[in-house]
């Protein structure tokens, strides 16, 4: 599930960022004199979105290895011992570490 929001939030990001270039491409133009229009097909501020939107990506799913295991590892759930709990870990080996 958390994949699945950090993916939402990157678009989102993404879509953010296009449609503030473009407000403030608008003010520009405004300040300027001309008459801001829709533009047909890709300008910038669709271009710098996307690289928004990838970096955005991409540095969500390197938050989201970040402390993952490795390959041929195996989770050893939380236990109480002695009324504590110890908290859950990744084990190396297919054997489960023991």
């Amino acid at each position: 599930m958390r994949r699945y929001l950090i993916i939402a939030i990157a678009i989102m990001a993404a879509i953010l960022v296009m449609s503030l270039v473009k407000v403030i491409q608008a003010r520009r133009a405004r300040a300027r004199g001309e008459i801001p229009h829709k533009t047909a097909g890709i300008d910038m501020s669709h271009v710098i979105g996307g690289l928004v939107g990838l970096a955005v990506f991409f540095l969500g799913a390197v938050m989201l290895e970040t402390g993952a295991s490795g390959p041929g590892s195996t989770y050893k759930p939380a236990e109480l011992k002695d009324g504590r709990i110890s908290s859950g870990r990744f084990t190396e080996g297919s054997d489960g570490g023991e």
